[in-house]
């Protein structure tokens, strides 16, 4: 025997129902304010999605974004209760799609094609949840070491990003297909001011941080690593150093153990 729903619960559904598609307002004991509830509610899904996509929403324009913000509040479930996790949702609801499937085909509201309008979702989604993170366990560490002896201690807080557009180093605007090819960005959370910081990087500095979060690593371990891209033993030296000194002052290498 089923067991009946619960009156309260069946009104919630049907409230969070009305809210997302302002179909079928359902009986409150205050009618007249049910549809204040879903414009406030609205707003505010409106106004974090516009503070966590300001640059997407500078590239497609105010219209199409009005569109797309409006299209996902009517037709997506939100299953997180944190507002600051409701972007990563947006994200998902654009981007975790089957191309071949003809409903979600169909999932953006507007007809242009952006290039990399996904990748921009997740990489503006991506600053949030480095800025959120909980903090990591960190090695102890000194300032001052011996740059070609001591092991170095990474900044753990740190996301790395490949991309296939350049939309961290190049006004979104001006990207076109002919920029199309293989980038990498970092993003960590500052030790000591807990802003969020980017970097761009080539593959090879990309593989020398990697080892440095998953291994305790020396100056000779990073130069062996970029022996593979650089033979002449003076140039190898010499980027390693670069990189080490880099890593040190924009605190993606924390100090010394």
């Amino acid at each position: 025997m089923q067991k009946p729903m619960n009156k309260t619960h069946a009104l919630q559904t049907d409230l969070g129902l009305y809210c997302r598609t302002g179909i079928n307002e359902p009986e409150t004991t205050i009618q007249e304010n049910t549809f204040h509830y879903r414009r406030l509610v609205f707003n505010v899904i409106k106004d974090s999605l516009k503070t966590a996509f300001p640059i997407t929403r500078t590239l497609i324009g105010k219209k199409r974004w009005k569109k797309m913000v409006k299209h996902f509040f009517e037709n997506h479930a939100c299953q997180t209760a944190q507002i600051w996790k409701l972007p990563f949702e947006f994200y998902e609801f654009y981007s975790l799609n089957d191309p071949s499937d003809s409903e979600q085909a169909k999932q953006f509201p507007f007809k242009k094609d952006f290039l990399f309008i996904k990748e921009l979702l997740y990489f503006e989604w991506l600053e949030i949840e480095v800025f959120m993170m909980e903090d990591l366990p960190i090695n102890f560490f000194k300032m001052e070491g011996d740059l070609k002896k001591d092991i170095l201690i990474p900044n753990p807080e740190i996301k790395i990003l490949p991309l296939e557009y350049p939309i961290h180093v190049k006004k979104t605007r001006e990207i076109t297909a002919q920029d199309k090819g293989q980038y990498f960005v970092t993003l960590h959370r500052d030790y000591y001011d807990k802003q969020v910081k980017f970097n761009d990087f080539s593959y090879p500095f990309i593989e020398m941080l990697l080892l440095i979060n998953e291994q305790e690593t020396t100056f000779s371990d990073l130069n062996a690593l970029f022996s593979k891209y650089e033979t002449d033993t003076v140039k190898n030296e010499q980027s390693t150093a670069e990189f080490i000194s880099f890593a040190l002052q924009n605190n993606l290498i924390l100090g010394f153990k």
